[in-house]
Protein backbone atom coordinates (compact mmCIF):
# COMPACT_ATOMS: atom_id res chain seq x y z
CA UNK A 1 0.00 0.00 0.00
CA UNK A 2 1.27 3.80 -1.06
CA UNK A 3 1.12 6.46 1.12
CA UNK A 4 0.36 10.00 -0.25
CA UNK A 5 3.93 11.97 0.03
CA UNK A 6 4.36 13.21 3.08
CA UNK A 7 1.57 11.02 5.03
CA UNK A 8 4.43 8.43 5.83
CA UNK A 9 6.61 10.92 7.56
CA UNK A 10 3.78 12.18 9.66
CA UNK A 11 3.22 8.62 10.42
CA UNK A 12 6.70 7.83 11.49
CA UNK A 13 7.00 11.05 13.56
CA UNK A 14 3.88 10.13 15.59
CA UNK A 15 5.07 6.74 16.58
CA UNK A 16 8.41 8.13 18.07
CA UNK A 17 6.27 10.78 20.40
CA UNK A 18 4.25 7.70 21.56
CA UNK A 19 7.59 5.87 22.46
CA UNK A 20 8.85 8.94 24.18
CA UNK A 21 5.95 9.24 26.31
CA UNK A 22 5.68 5.97 27.49
CA UNK A 23 9.48 6.00 28.20
CA UNK A 24 9.47 9.26 30.34
CA UNK A 25 5.99 7.72 32.09
CA UNK A 26 7.95 5.04 32.85
CA UNK A 27 10.47 6.66 34.51
CA UNK A 28 8.59 8.93 36.44
CA UNK A 29 6.60 5.86 38.41
CA UNK A 30 10.02 3.71 39.23
CA UNK A 31 10.00 2.53 42.66
CA UNK A 32 13.10 4.53 43.70
CA UNK A 33 11.07 7.59 43.29
CA UNK A 34 8.40 6.61 45.42
CA UNK A 35 10.65 5.38 48.00
CA UNK A 36 12.20 8.93 48.35
CA UNK A 37 9.14 10.37 48.96
CA UNK A 38 7.72 8.41 52.14
CA UNK A 39 8.88 9.69 55.63
CA UNK A 40 11.78 8.78 57.16
CA UNK A 41 11.57 5.04 59.37
CA UNK A 42 8.56 4.26 56.92
CA UNK A 43 9.37 0.49 56.49
CA UNK A 44 5.60 -0.74 55.11
CA UNK A 45 7.09 -1.20 51.62
CA UNK A 46 10.79 -2.07 52.73
CA UNK A 47 12.46 -5.08 51.15
CA UNK A 48 13.43 -8.07 53.02
CA UNK A 49 12.39 -9.38 56.66
CA UNK A 50 10.93 -7.03 59.00
CA UNK A 51 11.68 -7.91 63.01
CA UNK A 52 9.08 -7.12 65.70
CA UNK A 53 11.21 -5.96 68.92
CA UNK A 54 10.71 -4.00 71.75
CA UNK A 55 13.38 -1.39 73.03
CA UNK A 56 14.33 0.43 76.31
CA UNK A 57 16.10 3.99 76.51
CA UNK A 58 19.70 3.30 78.33
CA UNK A 59 19.41 5.65 81.30
CA UNK A 60 22.77 6.92 83.19
CA UNK A 61 22.63 6.88 86.89
CA UNK A 62 24.27 4.68 89.53
CA UNK A 63 24.32 0.91 89.53
CA UNK A 64 25.58 -0.95 92.66
CA UNK A 65 26.55 -4.82 93.46
CA UNK A 66 24.95 -6.30 96.66
CA UNK A 67 25.69 -9.97 98.30
CA UNK A 68 23.10 -11.69 100.45
CA UNK A 69 24.28 -13.00 103.48
CA UNK A 70 23.16 -14.70 106.28
CA UNK A 71 23.43 -14.61 110.42
CA UNK A 72 22.19 -14.37 113.62
CA UNK A 73 21.96 -11.95 116.46
CA UNK A 74 24.91 -12.51 119.38
CA UNK A 75 26.18 -10.37 122.15
CA UNK A 76 28.33 -7.55 121.44
CA UNK A 77 31.51 -7.22 123.48
CA UNK A 78 31.06 -7.02 126.96
CA UNK A 79 27.60 -7.22 126.98
CA UNK A 80 27.02 -10.44 129.37
CA UNK A 81 26.78 -9.25 132.74
CA UNK A 82 27.56 -12.08 135.19
CA UNK A 83 26.06 -12.78 138.63
CA UNK A 84 28.22 -14.61 141.08
CA UNK A 85 29.06 -14.77 144.52
CA UNK A 86 32.27 -13.90 146.35
CA UNK A 87 31.16 -17.36 148.62
CA UNK A 88 30.09 -21.14 148.61
CA UNK A 89 26.31 -20.64 148.32
CA UNK A 90 22.98 -22.74 148.31
CA UNK A 91 20.69 -21.94 145.58
CA UNK A 92 17.06 -21.15 147.12
CA UNK A 93 14.73 -20.46 144.26
CA UNK A 94 15.41 -19.51 140.55
CA UNK A 95 13.49 -17.30 139.21
CA UNK A 96 14.49 -16.45 135.42
CA UNK A 97 14.71 -18.40 132.70
CA UNK A 98 17.07 -18.02 129.32
CA UNK A 99 16.09 -15.94 126.39
CA UNK A 100 13.79 -14.00 129.33
CA UNK A 101 13.46 -10.29 129.25
CA UNK A 102 13.89 -8.62 132.47
CA UNK A 103 14.18 -5.18 134.04
CA UNK A 104 17.44 -3.40 135.82
CA UNK A 105 16.97 -4.51 139.66
CA UNK A 106 14.67 -7.43 138.66
CA UNK A 107 14.98 -10.77 141.55
CA UNK A 108 16.97 -13.29 139.31
CA UNK A 109 17.63 -15.89 142.17
CA UNK A 110 17.43 -16.87 145.89
CA UNK A 111 20.44 -17.65 147.79
CA UNK A 112 21.51 -18.47 151.35
CA UNK A 113 24.82 -19.08 152.84
CA UNK A 114 25.69 -22.83 152.34
CA UNK A 115 26.98 -25.08 155.50
CA UNK A 116 30.24 -24.56 154.92
CA UNK A 117 30.00 -20.54 155.07
CA UNK A 118 28.00 -20.59 157.87
CA UNK A 119 30.93 -22.49 159.69
CA UNK A 120 33.02 -20.25 158.37
CA UNK A 121 31.36 -17.08 159.80
CA UNK A 122 30.46 -19.13 162.91
CA UNK A 123 34.36 -19.29 163.78
CA UNK A 124 35.12 -15.40 162.15
CA UNK A 125 32.50 -14.84 165.63
CA UNK A 126 34.67 -17.14 167.76
CA UNK A 127 37.68 -15.99 166.54
CA UNK A 128 37.13 -11.91 166.88
CA UNK A 129 35.54 -13.20 170.73
CA UNK A 130 38.68 -14.76 171.82
CA UNK A 131 41.18 -12.26 170.51
CA UNK A 132 39.00 -9.51 172.06
CA UNK A 133 39.44 -10.86 175.13
CA UNK A 134 43.27 -11.79 174.81
CA UNK A 135 43.65 -8.24 174.16
CA UNK A 136 41.99 -7.21 177.15
CA UNK A 137 44.01 -9.42 179.30
CA UNK A 138 46.99 -8.29 177.91
CA UNK A 139 46.52 -4.54 178.51
CA UNK A 140 45.83 -5.53 182.39
CA UNK A 141 48.95 -7.81 182.49
CA UNK A 142 50.89 -4.68 180.35
CA UNK A 143 49.14 -2.14 183.65
CA UNK A 144 50.55 -4.52 185.93
CA UNK A 145 54.34 -4.40 184.07
CA UNK A 146 54.13 -8.46 183.76
CA UNK A 147 53.57 -8.21 179.85
CA UNK A 148 55.69 -6.27 177.50
CA UNK A 149 55.60 -3.81 174.42
CA UNK A 150 55.54 -6.49 171.63
CA UNK A 151 52.90 -8.83 174.06
CA UNK A 152 50.34 -5.90 173.50
CA UNK A 153 51.07 -4.58 169.98
CA UNK A 154 50.57 -8.63 168.78
CA UNK A 155 47.49 -9.17 170.69
CA UNK A 156 46.43 -5.80 168.97
CA UNK A 157 47.34 -7.29 165.81
CA UNK A 158 45.33 -11.07 166.11
CA UNK A 159 42.13 -8.86 167.19
CA UNK A 160 42.11 -6.76 164.27
CA UNK A 161 43.02 -9.15 161.94
CA UNK A 162 39.59 -11.35 163.59
CA UNK A 163 37.86 -7.73 163.03
CA UNK A 164 38.42 -7.53 159.64
CA UNK A 165 37.91 -11.28 158.79
CA UNK A 166 34.24 -11.14 160.56
CA UNK A 167 33.46 -7.47 158.91
CA UNK A 168 34.02 -8.53 155.96
CA UNK A 169 31.38 -11.92 155.54
CA UNK A 170 28.77 -9.61 157.01
CA UNK A 171 29.29 -7.18 154.56
CA UNK A 172 29.35 -10.51 151.92
CA UNK A 173 25.83 -10.97 153.45
CA UNK A 174 26.85 -14.39 154.59
CA UNK A 175 24.50 -13.93 157.65
CA UNK A 176 21.39 -14.47 156.20
CA UNK A 177 19.38 -15.23 152.63
CA UNK A 178 19.94 -12.59 149.90
CA UNK A 179 18.24 -12.05 146.15
CA UNK A 180 20.54 -11.59 143.55
CA UNK A 181 19.44 -8.95 140.55
CA UNK A 182 19.69 -7.91 137.78
CA UNK A 183 22.49 -5.26 137.12
CA UNK A 184 21.02 -4.01 133.82
CA UNK A 185 17.58 -3.86 131.54
CA UNK A 186 18.13 -6.89 128.83
CA UNK A 187 17.83 -11.04 128.30
CA UNK A 188 18.75 -13.46 130.23
CA UNK A 189 21.68 -15.29 128.15
CA UNK A 190 21.30 -18.02 130.18
CA UNK A 191 20.62 -19.50 133.49
CA UNK A 192 23.63 -21.99 135.26
CA UNK A 193 22.26 -23.39 138.48
CA UNK A 194 19.44 -25.13 139.82
CA UNK A 195 17.32 -25.17 143.39
CA UNK A 196 19.21 -26.81 146.15
CA UNK A 197 22.76 -26.62 144.31
CA UNK A 198 25.78 -26.00 146.18
CA UNK A 199 27.24 -23.18 144.14
CA UNK A 200 30.96 -22.14 145.06
CA UNK A 201 32.08 -18.69 145.45
CA UNK A 202 32.77 -17.05 142.18
CA UNK A 203 31.70 -19.58 139.81
CA UNK A 204 28.87 -17.70 137.17
CA UNK A 205 25.27 -18.23 138.90
CA UNK A 206 23.02 -15.80 135.78
CA UNK A 207 24.28 -14.14 132.63
CA UNK A 208 21.83 -10.93 131.52
CA UNK A 209 22.60 -9.37 128.11
CA UNK A 210 22.28 -5.50 128.12
CA UNK A 211 19.09 -4.54 125.81
CA UNK A 212 21.07 -2.55 123.76
CA UNK A 213 23.99 -4.50 123.51
CA UNK A 214 22.87 -6.72 120.75
CA UNK A 215 24.81 -7.11 117.37
CA UNK A 216 24.56 -9.62 113.90
CA UNK A 217 26.98 -11.90 112.98
CA UNK A 218 26.95 -12.79 109.58
CA UNK A 219 29.00 -15.41 107.28
CA UNK A 220 30.56 -13.99 104.12
CA UNK A 221 32.38 -15.92 101.54
CA UNK A 222 36.35 -15.06 102.02
CA UNK A 223 36.36 -13.52 97.97
CA UNK A 224 33.61 -10.58 98.84
CA UNK A 225 34.66 -10.18 102.55
CA UNK A 226 38.35 -9.05 101.20
CA UNK A 227 36.36 -6.69 99.81
CA UNK A 228 34.39 -5.01 102.77
CA UNK A 229 35.24 -2.56 105.28
CA UNK A 230 34.47 -1.48 109.00
CA UNK A 231 32.21 0.83 108.84
CA UNK A 232 30.44 -0.05 105.82
CA UNK A 233 26.86 0.05 105.58
CA UNK A 234 24.52 -3.44 106.47
CA UNK A 235 21.06 -3.64 105.20
CA UNK A 236 19.61 -6.02 108.13
CA UNK A 237 15.66 -8.04 107.91
CA UNK A 238 14.16 -10.53 109.40
CA UNK A 239 14.53 -13.54 107.00
CA UNK A 240 11.08 -14.85 108.29
CA UNK A 241 9.42 -11.58 107.48
CA UNK A 242 11.81 -9.95 104.41
CA UNK A 243 8.77 -7.87 103.60
CA UNK A 244 9.22 -5.74 107.18
CA UNK A 245 11.23 -2.41 106.49
CA UNK A 246 15.04 -3.16 106.70
CA UNK A 247 17.50 -1.70 109.38
CA UNK A 248 20.59 -0.41 108.49
CA UNK A 249 23.85 -1.72 110.75
CA UNK A 250 27.31 -0.84 110.67
CA UNK A 251 30.25 -3.46 110.06
CA UNK A 252 32.35 -3.14 113.37
CA UNK A 253 34.79 -6.05 112.66
CA UNK A 254 35.52 -8.12 110.48
CA UNK A 255 37.24 -11.54 111.14
CA UNK A 256 40.56 -12.49 109.27
CA UNK A 257 40.12 -15.98 109.84
CA UNK A 258 37.24 -18.48 108.41
CA UNK A 259 34.84 -19.76 110.94
CA UNK A 260 35.33 -23.64 111.52
CA UNK A 261 31.99 -24.78 111.76
CA UNK A 262 30.53 -22.51 108.71
CA UNK A 263 33.54 -22.37 106.56
CA UNK A 264 32.93 -18.41 106.32
CA UNK A 265 34.33 -15.56 107.40
CA UNK A 266 32.29 -13.79 110.41
CA UNK A 267 31.67 -10.18 110.54
CA UNK A 268 30.20 -8.48 112.90
CA UNK A 269 27.77 -5.59 112.21
CA UNK A 270 26.42 -3.33 115.17
CA UNK A 271 22.69 -2.36 115.36
CA UNK A 272 21.08 0.97 115.83
CA UNK A 273 19.44 -0.23 118.90
CA UNK A 274 16.73 -2.46 120.15
CA UNK A 275 15.02 -3.19 116.63
CA UNK A 276 13.20 -5.45 117.26
CA UNK A 277 15.64 -8.40 116.88
CA UNK A 278 15.68 -11.54 119.00
CA UNK A 279 18.73 -13.30 120.47
CA UNK A 280 20.02 -16.22 118.62
CA UNK A 281 17.40 -14.98 115.90
CA UNK A 282 18.33 -15.80 112.15
CA UNK A 283 18.69 -12.45 110.05
CA UNK A 284 19.54 -11.44 106.50
CA UNK A 285 22.02 -9.01 105.12
CA UNK A 286 22.96 -7.37 102.37
CA UNK A 287 26.25 -5.52 101.88
CA UNK A 288 27.50 -3.61 98.77
CA UNK A 289 30.40 -5.01 97.12
CA UNK A 290 30.67 -2.49 94.41
CA UNK A 291 29.15 0.91 92.78
CA UNK A 292 29.81 3.01 89.96
CA UNK A 293 28.05 5.45 87.87
CA UNK A 294 27.34 4.84 83.98
CA UNK A 295 25.22 3.87 81.23
CA UNK A 296 22.92 1.12 82.36
CA UNK A 297 20.65 -1.28 80.58
CA UNK A 298 18.91 -4.28 80.72
CA UNK A 299 20.67 -7.17 81.08
CA UNK A 300 18.67 -8.74 77.91
CA UNK A 301 19.98 -5.87 75.71
CA UNK A 302 23.67 -7.26 75.82
CA UNK A 303 24.25 -10.17 73.67
CA UNK A 304 27.08 -12.22 73.47
CA UNK A 305 28.68 -12.48 69.89
CA UNK A 306 32.34 -14.03 69.55
CA UNK A 307 33.53 -13.66 72.98
CA UNK A 308 32.14 -9.92 72.95
CA UNK A 309 29.68 -8.02 73.88
CA UNK A 310 26.76 -6.62 71.45
CA UNK A 311 23.88 -4.27 71.47
CA UNK A 312 21.35 -3.00 69.05
CA UNK A 313 19.62 0.53 69.12
CA UNK A 314 16.80 1.49 66.71
CA UNK A 315 17.56 4.54 64.59
CA UNK A 316 14.86 5.89 61.48
CA UNK A 317 13.20 2.44 61.76
CA UNK A 318 17.16 0.34 61.26
CA UNK A 319 18.56 -1.53 63.87
CA UNK A 320 22.23 -0.50 65.01
CA UNK A 321 24.69 -2.87 66.07
CA UNK A 322 27.32 -1.44 68.91
CA UNK A 323 29.97 -3.33 70.24
CA UNK A 324 30.27 -2.97 73.96
CA UNK A 325 32.18 -3.62 76.90
CA UNK A 326 30.02 -4.78 80.06
CA UNK A 327 30.63 -3.67 83.45
CA UNK A 328 29.02 -3.98 87.10
CA UNK A 329 26.20 -5.96 86.70
CA UNK A 330 23.55 -5.70 89.17
CA UNK A 331 19.68 -8.40 89.52
CA UNK A 332 18.40 -7.68 86.26
CA UNK A 333 20.44 -4.41 85.15
CA UNK A 334 24.25 -3.97 83.35
CA UNK A 335 26.72 -1.19 83.39
CA UNK A 336 27.70 -0.89 79.42
CA UNK A 337 31.02 0.90 78.11
CA UNK A 338 31.93 2.12 74.75
CA UNK A 339 29.88 1.32 71.61
CA UNK A 340 29.22 5.20 71.04
CA UNK A 341 25.87 5.57 72.62
CA UNK A 342 24.58 8.05 74.58
CA UNK A 343 21.84 8.27 77.51
CA UNK A 344 18.18 8.23 75.64
CA UNK A 345 19.05 6.21 72.76
CA UNK A 346 16.54 3.17 72.36
CA UNK A 347 18.37 -0.08 73.14
CA UNK A 348 16.44 -3.52 72.25
CA UNK A 349 15.62 -5.37 74.76
CA UNK A 350 13.53 -8.13 73.36
CA UNK A 351 13.68 -9.56 69.72
CA UNK A 352 17.13 -8.80 69.72
CA UNK A 353 18.85 -12.24 69.05
CA UNK A 354 17.68 -12.09 65.24
CA UNK A 355 18.41 -9.01 64.05
CA UNK A 356 21.46 -7.99 61.80
CA UNK A 357 23.24 -4.60 61.46
CA UNK A 358 20.32 -2.06 59.34
CA UNK A 359 17.90 -4.78 59.59
CA UNK A 360 14.08 -3.05 59.50
CA UNK A 361 12.21 -3.35 62.90
CA UNK A 362 8.98 -2.62 63.87
CA UNK A 363 9.28 -1.52 67.20
CA UNK A 364 7.16 -2.02 70.57
CA UNK A 365 7.51 0.15 73.59
CA UNK A 366 8.97 -2.39 76.38
CA UNK A 367 6.54 -2.65 79.46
Amino acid sequence: MKFPPGRGVLITFAIICLAAGGYWAYKSYSPKEKTASRPPGDISLSPGPVASVQVAPIKKRPISVSVTVFGDVVPAPGAVQVASMPYEIRVSRVMVSAGQKVSRNEPLLEVEPSPDTLLQLKQAKNAYAISKQNLEHVKQLFELKLATNTQILKAREVFRGAALQLESLEKMGVNGKRVVRSAVDGLISYVDVQEGAIVADGKPLVGTIAQNRLEVRLGVESYDAQRLASGQTVMLSHVNEPSQKTVAGKIRKISRAVNPSTRLVDVFVSLPGPRGFLLGEYVMGSIETASSYGMVVPRSAVLPEGGKSVLYTVRNGRAVRHAVQTGLESGSEVQILGGGLRPGDEAVVLGDYELKDGMAVKVERAR
